[in-house]
């Protein structure tokens, strides 16, 4: 019994598969049916304009639309399709444009271009609206010609959207009526050049994962904008093997290095450890303590300890204690009746 073509892709567009024609469509396994990659799927689509579409003349030929330093969209003014070798209805947007006496339907040409912006990203008002339109929309227009000069066409070439179909998704236009062989055909319109998924996971917003696995970079949509986890949904353990290039890093617990803990305690960094090394590469300068102000407390040279000056009011003296005056003279402290 032949196929019914019909039947098939009915019960195929309904998620249900086709196995026989006995069968009514209600009695058919649901299923899924459609096979679509990842780089067909347009993570970026979020960025594509509604409205207020940025190109519509000729000057604008190639221009590419950016959303968040991104490229989302290219626009082609008039762009001459390339034909088919079989009939004359139908033709290829190629890039560049295919030989002139057409080239095979049943093969993908190099060149060949796909993922056209639809009507259907666009605002209502825009619905009827064209890609030239002094106002435009997102719906193509198409031009026929003998002439091979795309500068050179008027409104008697504009073709009737009546008169043909366009599939926005691979980039093929089919006529009504084949056209006469001396015809060019031009067509203006928006492509798609935004990320898809075979670029890696988008997201705009918040969002949550199960058993997440990804081979490749995890990018957020914007710099600077999203947050990973929150105050009450906390990530557990991190695992990086690399270099963590951090803006600011705000510890609430302690943080452990190996053998050593620093912690905070009341405003007061605290670091615990069995010992501890500092070494610097300079021969001055190696390690210096500023006060409030800015002024050194303390610094150690190489092999030599500076105290900075003490000015003001003689500090209470302190068993052990030392300080440096601003009068060039040192004070030390002492328990009973001083020097012996």
């Amino acid at each position: 019994m032949a196929i019914d073509q019909t039947k098939k892709s009915n019960r195929l567009l309904a998620s249900r598969r086709f196995t026989s024609d006995a069968l009514n469509t209600s009695q058919e396994a649901f299923q899924s049916v459609l096979d679509i990659r990842a780089n067909e799927v347009y993570t970026d689509a979020n960025l594509i304009p509604t409205s207020s579409l940025p190109f519509s003349g000729s000057s604008q030929q190639g221009s590419i639309y950016q959303s968040s330093n991104k490229n989302i969209l290219k626009y082609y003014y008039r762009q001459r399709l390339t034909r088919s070798n079989v009939a004359n209805d139908v033709f290829f947007f190629m890039v560049p444009t295919g030989s002139s006496t057409g080239v095979t339907p049943q093969l993908i040409q190099d060149g060949q271009q796909t993922s056209f912006i639809s009507p259907k990203y666009s605002v209502s008002a825009l619905a009827n609206a064209n890609t030239e339109d002094s106002t435009p929309g997102y719906n193509v227009k198409v031009f026929k010609s003998t002439s091979l000069n795309s500068g050179s066409l008027g409104g008697s070439d504009v073709v009737s959207s009546n008169d043909y179909q366009f599939d926005y998704k691979t980039g093929v236009l089919q006529f009504e009526t084949a056209l006469a062989s001396n015809l060019e055909v031009y067509m203006t319109t928006y492509q798609y050049v935004g990320r898809t998924l075979a670029d890696g996971v988008v997201s705009t917003g918040t969002g949550s994962f199960g058993g997440l696995d990804v081979d490749g970079n995890i990018v957020p949509g914007d710099d600077d904008a999203y947050d990973i986890g929150s105050t009450n949904l906390q990530w557990r353990d991190l695992f990086i093997d690399g270099t963590a290039n951090i803006d600011t890093l705000s510890l609430t617990d302690n943080f452990t290095y190996g053998g050593v803990t620093f912690n905070e305690n009341s405003n007061a960094l605290s670091v615990t450890g069995s010992k501890f090394e500092l070494k610097a590469t300079d021969s001055s300068d190696l390690f210096t303590v500023f006060n409030n102000s800015d002024e050194i407390s303390v610094q150690f040279d190489d092999k030599v300890i500076v105290l900075g000056a003490k000015t003001g009011a003689t500090p209470t003296p302190v068993a052990g204690g030392l300080f440096y005056s601003g009068s060039d003279a040192f004070y030390l402290g002492f328990e009973g009746s001083g020097l012996p």
